[in-house]
């Protein structure tokens, strides 16, 4: 607390929270009954280096006297300044204020908060970015999560394999469907891709790539590819496009992931035919 003793403090001195969250009238209801000056400023109770009362009538001891020791010693504490009052900002430690800090605990409040980590990958289109950023939080419209919400289609099963229930770990690395297309993928990168049992499990082995250069790069690209065509093949069927068939998913992966990577990666410097021989050295 800092006061301009020669104009006075603005601050009430029972009222205003001075001394922590509680106003004093509350942290000391006895005394504040006692008390005459019950609208005074910090200032009108203190003169030069006392503390100044206008009690109705004398202190009387029990729980009076306990209050006012309290207060006494909680007053003691206090540190005056001469110069001007100023603002104190409680975000920062040097009460300074900054937007930056401010606009950290307003999105707390009012923006949902995930365990999942958000990665954006610059080589891709925005598109798919949150389609990936969505699969992670599982909230695509797979029929579990349709069911979840009380809306029900004559389908029931997994279009891709017509055996199991549709999830998202199912349909993207469960089905064998979606598992015959990863193993095309991996001959053609020639790199074994694990026999995932969760869509979770794929993130942590794009990350084993992180300190081989482009390598990462493009192994993201084509996951990314990859998840984004097994769902485009789901929906073609669903919907009765057949825009894409089965037979086509893994051209259209390699196809995608070049286009991706040839206009929106400024260091690449592929070639066709090197991408469909071997991708990985084709930077």
């Amino acid at each position: 607390m800092r006061i301009d003793l020669r104009n006075g403090l603005i601050a009430d001195f029972w009222h205003d929270p001075c001394l922590g969250d509680t106003p004093l009238y509350i942290r000391f209801p006895r005394l504040f009954a006692l008390e005459s000056n019950k609208v005074g400023s910090v200032a009108s109770h203190f003169s030069i280096s006392e503390w100044l009362w206008e009690w109705r009538r004398a202190i009387r001891g029990g729980v009076e006297q306990s209050q006012f020791d309290q207060l006494s010693s909680l007053l003691s504490s206090i540190s005056f300044s001469t110069g001007p009052d100023r603002w104190r900002c409680d975000l920062s430690s040097d009460g300074t204020f900054y937007v930056s800090q401010a606009r950290k605990i307003i999105d707390a409040k009012n923006h949902a908060t995930f365990s999942v980590r958000t990665v954006w990958c610059n080589v891709v289109p925005i598109k798919i970015n949150i389609f990936i950023w969505r699969l992670k939080l599982h909230r695509l419209g797979t029929l579990r999560n349709l069911e979840s919400k009380e809306l029900f289609f004559d389908i029931s099963c997994c279009v891709l394999c017509d055996v199991s229930e549709e999830s998202h770990n199912h349909l993207f690395v469960r089905c064998d469907t979606s598992y015959q297309i990863w193993c095309k993928v991996s001959r053609w990168i020639d790199i074994p891709i694990p026999l995932w049992n969760a869509v979770e499990e794929i993130w942590p082995w794009i990350d084993t790539f992180a300190n081989q250069g482009s390598k990462k790069i493009i192994i993201s690209i084509i996951v990314y590819s990859t998840l984004w065509n097994i769902w485009n093949l789901r929906n073609g069927i669903i919907f009765k496009e057949n825009k894409v068939r089965k037979s086509q998913v893994f051209d259209s992966i390699v196809a995608s992931s070049f286009y991706w990577l040839y206009s929106r990666y400024h260091k690449t410097k592929i070639n066709w035919l090197e991408w469909l021989k071997d991708p990985l050295p084709s930077l």
